[in-house]
């Protein structure tokens, strides 16, 4: 009888344990809930530092959520470009390059656990920029004869706004692609620079 008994007491046991295990495991099909961190990479583009020409954007991002509707991104930004029409193409030596560091405080309204995330970002960027340029040339017959080149460089800072939008994907929900439209509003040069970048994320 004490036999029978250890052994009902076991069983019990046994199963109240795997009940509990199957219970604090989430369905592999539910959205992630609580305050999860993200990795993002960027590629887009947006403009130099006087707003002449179009440059390759690229960024590397991490955003952790505070709230379940308010997150942040701290950005490493890379910058590079050149001139690709007018007359300047035929000048040595002309291209921008640049380095920031970004921050942001992001505000999702619907949440940032939904298959649909949308956006709006504030805050502010710092870096340095090198832009290889000219201060004037003549050209006959639509060919550069005479030039003096220029170089500007310098710190560059400001703040910004920005839009945007990405979709989870997959069950689990673990990676994410976007886009994101940035306005820049800088201390020096291009006071206003509006930069588009798509964006892939990873759920840490």
């Amino acid at each position: 009888m004490k036999k029978k008994l250890c052994f009902s007491w076991l069983l019990v046991g046994s199963l109240a344990s795997s009940g509990a295990a199957q219970a604090q495991t989430a369905p592999a099909g539910e959205a992630p809930t609580g305050k999860p961190a993200f990795l993002r990479l960027g590629l887009g583009t947006t403009y130099d530092i006087e707003g002449y020409y179009r440059s390759a954007r690229v960024s590397v991002e991490y955003a952790p959520m505070l709230t379940r509707k308010i997150g942040l991104a701290s950005r490493v930004v890379g910058i590079g470009g050149k001139p690709t029409s007018g007359m300047e193409t035929q000048l040595p030596n002309q291209n921008y390059k640049a380095g920031y560091l970004e921050q942001e405080v992001v505000f999702y309204p619907f949440g940032n656990s939904q298959r649909l995330n949308l956006g709006i970002g504030a805050g502010g960027f710092a870096g340095f920029y090198r832009l290889n340029g000219f201060n004037n040339f003549t050209a006959e017959s639509g060919k550069v004869t005479d030039y003096t080149l220029e170089r500007k460089q310098g710190f560059h800072g400001g703040y910004l706004l920005s839009l945007n939008l990405d979709v989870a994907l997959g069950q689990e929900q673990r990676w994410r692609v976007g886009t994101k439209a940035t306005l820049q509003n800088g201390a020096l040069g291009n006071r206003h620079s509006s930069t588009y970048s798509l964006t892939l994320a990873r759920r840490l």
